[in-house]
């Protein structure tokens, strides 16, 4: 169901555009310096909606606080395990359907865990 857009859900979208894989709370601290009487509720309502809708995708990684992404087509994510860095993954990749199937895929999330090329050089120093 598309909403009404509103000022305060442009300005979340907008700091998301800004934002890499952020969450919640780091869109509120980084809305909170451009405008200070933001509230968190205004903020994690907003990122709801514009999920919702179909503007953002909810990310879920085990032991993670939800990250929110902008792009929203079907892609992969590198996920580092020493810092916790996502990393888009570009992939034209179609899941092979079973012959007679009876459902409709609606989204998908693959997640490949590592070590980022970062804390390689880190931890062969």
């Amino acid at each position: 169901m598309k909403r009404r857009s509103t000022k305060q859900r442009e300005i979340v979208y907008e700091a998301l555009m800004r934002l890499y894989h952020p969450t919640a709370e780091e869109v509120y601290e980084y809305l909170r310096g451009e405008f200070p009487t933001i509230g968190r509720a205004t903020v994690f309502r907003n990122l709801a909606v514009l999920a919702e809708e179909g503007r953002i995708v909810k990310l879920f990684f085990p032991d993670e606080v939800t990250h929110y992404d902008t792009i929203t087509d079907g892609h992969y994510h590198f996920v580092c395990k020493r810092c916790a860095k996502i990393i888009d993954l570009q992939t034209n990749a179609r899941p092979i359907l079973p012959p007679g199937h009876d459902f409709e895929i609606e989204s998908q999330e693959v997640n490949f865990y590592g070590c980022c090329k970062q804390c390689q050089q880190v931890l062969q120093s």
